[in-house]
């Protein structure tokens, strides 16, 4: 009888063991299956859609759904919602106090396998929809942020979710999450694609023509397509009175036709005035906003068109939504109205001397080399060959500043090597230096007869050297000689600000291309997060402090005496005190925290959900780190460095980020006055 039962016992035993393996069999083909569907399209929808199928398959999935996060918009949308076997159509809300906010905000699994509603209760949240008996969701986590949330329902039966179920959705949520940020990484590439292609189609448009009504149109006609909810209007500048030219056709209200404004009246009037934008995300609280029949405009941005130094006009930008100007937003439409500001320049040439033919010929073909290439160096030698093969000017030369110096980037009709080793110090050496340190013009009939004249080729006999700005910054020098006394007339000289205006812009497009290109968030001497990273990193963070009514605080550092460092030990030392003080603080902060060189000596460090009072501990902490370690500087022995420390906090200290900023930036001044070596409060 006892062989009997165990032999009934083994072969329960041999029927388990099968049993298991054959379930660990059936999970490792289902991510399997899994990880071909995740690498089989970049289709979000689809990808969820057959996830949805697979996860079927092991789980009953009629009450089920996927929630994606949008972190800039603090919103929630669901890309499969079923109840009861039947997809719903639900509408994206803001994040709330529901569970999937919990599972977003906690970034844990949730498993309620009963009482639900006193779940709830205990963690302070309130659900959506029907009341479940049985409740399973996931966070989908990438890199530590949460891209959505799945889920799983039972609306019929307790203990309906085991430890294993909620492992294996887990699984399959980490996977999934991988395609959505991958997807949304792809999203983005292509708006910026988009937005290149859209400055490259408005450049091409503007080398069209040379009629301003044809230009104005052209412009806001592309913005218009592009920003579909944006109102465009442009104004030029007539005798010191702004008049407007064109109005895109977005313009729900009648605004006069014939509008002319004085210089310094309303938003615009100012722009015409200082020639510097001006952005009003809420024109309500804007005492500049003046409606001129449009009431229906909410937020308005208002750019200067310039040639040089020279105000032409504005360009206006409403909307009838607030707060729709970001940092890219802008960029793009300055962008565009640098491209416009050249563009009416041109036309205005052309109006008025119908015989400049080679000037236009030049010009255009410049133009049109901008649009041809992003690589700085083929854009300028574009300009620089055109400039001496249309004129016969043998000489050319562009010199971008560098610190106080500047150096030569394109030339022609020098030899090879000829500058290698130039520096010109601004203001101090030749008539670029001159140029470069004024921002005017300099033309010199006899070069001999100028004291600061530096000799680049021994026979030359005039000189005019021509700044290159934007937006009211000299960035370089255009430099042309020429082997003749008194070479260059007025339209020449007229020319060369021409010249001189689309080589800034073509540098200053070569730059943004590089930055964006790179897009590097790291500090290069210290190898900690730069002022941009800091920026984006405050920005999310003030974001979630606000929607989550935690509080923020903020720590602006400064090292003491660090000129007088630097005088006394030299800049590699203070290079290397700079890389030890970061090391310091990164070294003594908690994982939560995050630290920036903010610029020059000065580092900044973000505590997410701290009090006043906490990091003003934290801080304590950092000050004291630093102020016992010590750097061997050969030769000068072993040295020590303090810092000085102002704390602020959201809400108490201020209401914005930028003012978060500010305020702990007087609170450090206020440590550098009682003594410096403390930390402040605000």
């Amino acid at each position: 009888m006892r062989q009997v039962v165990d032999k009934r016992l083994f072969w329960c035993y041999i029927t388990t063991v099968r049993f298991n393996m054959s379930k660990d069999k059936k999970r490792v083909q289902l991510f399997t299956r899994i990880d071909k569907i995740l690498g089989s399209s970049y289709d979000l929808n689809k990808v969820i859609r057959k996830i949805y199928q697979e996860i079927g398959k092991v789980l009953d999935c009629r009450n089920f759904y996927i929630a994606l996060y949008n972190r800039d918009k603090n919103m929630i949308s669901f890309e499969i919602y079923n109840i009861d076997g039947v997809e719903e159509d639900v509408a994206p809300r803001v994040l709330s106090k529901g569970m999937t906010e919990y599972v977003i905000r906690t970034k844990k699994s949730v498993r309620v396998n009963s009482k639900l509603k006193q779940f709830c209760r205990k963690i302070r949240v309130t659900p959506h929809g029907r009341n479940a008996r049985s409740w399973l969701g996931v966070p989908m986590i990438y890199k530590g942020s949460v891209e959505g949330v799945m889920t799983v329902q039972d609306y019929e039966h307790n203990n309906a979710y085991t430890e294993e179920d909620e492992y294996l959705l887990n699984r399959i949520a980490i996977r999934a999450a991988v395609v959505v940020a991958n997807t949304r990484l792809i999203e983005d590439e292509i708006k910026r694609a988009k937005e290149l292609e859209v400055m490259n189609k408005i450049a091409h448009r503007l080398t069209k023509s040379l009629d301003v009504g044809e230009i104005c149109e052209s412009v806001t006609k592309s913005i218009f397509q592009h920003f579909s909810n944006f109102n465009v209007s442009i104004f030029l500048i007539e005798k010191n009175i702004v008049i407007l030219r064109k109005l895109s056709k977005g313009f729900r209200d009648e605004v006069p036709r014939d509008l002319k404004l004085e210089i310094g009246s309303g938003i615009v009037g100012t722009v015409a005035k200082t020639g510097k934008k001006i952005v009003a995300n809420d024109v309500s609280k804007e005492k500049l906003y003046h409606a001129y029949g449009q009431t229906s405009t909410k937020s308005e941005l208002v750019i200067p068109l310039k040639t040089g130094r020279k105000m032409i006009g504005v360009l206006n930008i409403e909307c009838d939504k607030a707060n729709v100007f970001n940092s890219n937003t802008i960029r793009i439409l300055e962008l565009i109205a640098d491209c416009l500001s050249v563009a009416l320049h041109n036309a205005h040439l052309y109006e008025r001397s119908q015989n400049s033919a080679k000037e236009l010929t030049v010009s255009f073909t410049i133009a049109k080399s901008l649009i041809s290439t992003l690589e700085l160096d083929d854009v300028l030698n574009t300009i620089l060959r055109v400039i001496r093969d249309t004129f016969g000017y043998a000489h050319i030369a562009i010199l971008l500043i560098e610190g106080n110096e500047l150096y030569v980037k394109a030339a022609h009709g020098y030899g090879t090597g000829v500058f290698k080793k130039v520096r010109l110090k601004i203001g101090e050496q030749g008539i670029c230096g001159h140029v470069a340190a004024t921002g005017e013009l300099f033309y010199a009939p006899d070069v001999l007869k100028v004291p600061f004249y530096h000799v680049f080729k021994k026979t030359t006999k005039s000189e005019a050297a021509i700044p290159l700005m934007i937006k009211g910054e000299v960035i370089g020098v255009l430099d042309i000689e020429s082997g003749k006394l008194d070479a260059f007339t007025e339209q020449d000289l007229r020319m060369f600000s021409v010249f001189a205006s689309q080589s800034a812009i073509a540098i200053e497009n070569a730059r943004l291309y590089d930055e964006t290109k790179e897009l590097s968030l790291t500090d290069a001497l210290t190898k900690i997060a730069n002022r941009r990273h800091f920026n984006l990193v405050l920005e999310n963070e003030f974001k979630k402090a606000r929607s989550y009514s935690r509080q923020l605080s903020l720590g602006m550092i400064d090292l003491d005496d660090f000129k007088s460092f630097n005088d006394r030990y030299g800049h590699v030392a203070g290079d290397k005190m700079l890389i030890q003080v970061a090391n310091t603080l990164k070294d003594n902060l908690r994982d939560t925290d995050f630290v920036a060189r903010y610029g020059g000596e000065e580092f900044v460090v973000i505590f997410p959900e701290t009090s006043h009072l906490l990091a003003q501990k934290v801080s304590e902490r950092l000050r004291s780190a630093v102020e016992r370690k010590q750097l061997l500087i050969k030769g000068k022995g072993r040295k020590k460095m303090t810092i000085s420390i102002g704390v602020a906090t959201y809400p108490t200290s201020a209401e914005t980020n930028i003012g978060l900023v500010q305020i702990a930036d007087r609170a450090l001044y206020q440590a550098k006055r009682r003594g410096k070596n403390r930390v402040e409060l605000a």
